[in-house]
């Protein structure tokens, strides 16, 4: 199961060391989401509800930049895919169920970000978050894409990611 801490420490700790340390990310995780909640509320009481229909359009109509040293997309994959396989160690426990050279596919089953939101009662605000996935991945090859069908933000007992080469 990949996200174990361990798997990118230099020395390995014990899984109750990791424990603590997986606390100790979850309170600052909730932190930050306390804060784009409380700034969100403030900006509804001084803006009105037009300030959440800013939150969700952001959400829905982030486009991706380019980078300009995109390569070849079966290669840009597995890079991007190591490397957010890297990122997601302690805040996201997740399993590679699709291994195939133009095709990666994930099961996550936890995600700090979604149970700060989720905990806050602002689940509108975490899928602002859920929805960089797609514009993320464009971001690293325009000619890659991302497919999700189930997510913990909005219930469901996983989150289902799979990243492609578009054909």
């Amino acid at each position: 199961m990949l996200g174990n801490l361990n798997t990118i420490l230099p020395e390995p700790v014990s899984d109750e060391n990791e424990e603590v340390i997986l606390d100790l990310l979850k309170r600052k995780v909730k932190g930050a989401a306390e804060i784009a909640v409380l700034l969100l509320n403030a900006m509804e009481e001084r803006f009105g509800p037009e300030a959440r229909e800013v939150v969700r359009q952001m959400g829905a109509g982030r486009s991706p930049t380019p980078r300009e040293n995109a390569g070849e997309p079966e290669s840009d994959l597995q890079e991007f895919c190591a490397q957010m396989e890297k990122n997601a160690a302690g805040s996201h426990t997740l399993e590679r169920v699709t291994d195939e050279p133009d095709r990666i596919g994930y099961l996550f089953t936890r995600c700090l970000w979604a149970e700060a939101f989720l905990e806050l009662g602002e689940r509108e605000l975490g899928l602002v978050m859920c929805a960089s996935d797609k514009p993320t991945i464009k971001s690293h090859n325009p000619r890659l894409g991302f497919a999700r069908t189930k997510m913990i933000m909005n219930g469901d007992d996983a989150c289902d990611h799979v990243f492609f080469v578009e054909k």
